[in-house]
């Protein structure tokens, strides 16, 4: 008769420690820390010497560059635009408002102060 395991996957519990309470938290063991560190580690570069034939640039496709740059340009402006949240009626009004009110009151903070200066310089100065 064949061996009872043959066909099974066996599943070890592993008590963790103190020293490898990340490991465990984590579910990584000490041979997978090796693996790990022998895969990750640096491969040796091999720099190749063939060299590509430069093709000369196409004299048709520098002058349309413009044309593609005037194109990318609507193209990202209008993708700018669809990612602005645009405020409804009552917001726009409301900060409408605001301004309004923060002019008129440095407009008026500005007159009198002039009106002051020009007394000061007008009754008392002169």
């Amino acid at each position: 008769m064949a061996n009872k395991n043959s066909g099974k996957t066996v599943v070890k519990r592993i008590k963790a420690s103190s020293a490898d309470s990340s490991a465990a938290r984590t579910g990584e063991t000490k041979t997978a820390k090796k693996k790990i560190a022998k895969t990750t580690s640096p491969k040796k570069t091999v720099k190749r010497t063939t060299k590509k034939a430069e093709k000369p640039a196409k004299k048709a496709f520098v002058l349309l560059r413009p044309i593609f740059a005037i194109g990318r340009y609507f193209r990202d402006s209008w993708r700018e635009l669809r990612q602005v949240r645009w405020t409804n009626r009552r917001e726009t009004w409301s900060l409408t408002l605001t301004v309004i009110m923060f002019c008129a009151f440095f407009a008026i903070l500005i007159i009198l102060a002039d009106w002051i200066f020009s007394w000061i310089i007008q009754e008392v100065i002169l």
